[in-house]
């Protein structure tokens, strides 16, 4: 074989090579986190002092899933106070398992989902709470089984 013919085989190997790399490419599915990430940027700051309030409080919420239901304990000085809020369960690689929750607390500061067939794997916990008019956000990776 002489080195124009090696050459030719060269770049029809390598123009293969990329045309299988652009097909590959074009069938990956990638999803970003939130749709509406302009708006998530406006609400930045709100979110930061949400953060702050929640820093304040004597102990963290404490957010655990247990037998596909998640589980969410308030601080004790929260007790007998009114808490709603909304849970976003989101999954980093598959927005198909993403899940939003209304959260109504009870008078022990208490909330337990319904079961809720969550896929295997990690998940961007975003809970956003109000107590007397006054706004908190508290952020966690679960892991469900």
């Amino acid at each position: 074989m002489n080195w124009g013919k090696a050459l030719a085989l060269s770049l029809v190997a390598f123009a293969a090579m990329m045309a299988a790399f652009g097909i590959a490419s074009a069938r990956r599915t990638e999803s970003l986190v939130t749709e509406e990430y302009y708006a998530e940027e406006l609400r930045y700051q709100q979110r930061i002092d949400a953060q702050s309030r929640a820093n304040a409080l004597s102990a963290p919420v404490a957010i655990a899933l247990a037998d596909d239901r998640v589980q969410l304990r308030f601080p004790p000085e929260l007790a007998g106070t009114r808490i709603t809020g909304s849970l976003h369960l989101l999954r980093p690689n598959d927005v198909r398992a993403d899940r939003k929750l209304e959260v109504i607390a009870d008078s022990t500061g208490s909330f337990v989902s319904e079961p809720l067939q969550l896929w295997p794997g990690r998940y961007d916990a975003s809970l956003e709470w109000t107590v007397d008019g006054a706004a908190y956000h508290t952020a966690e990776r679960l892991v469900a089984q």
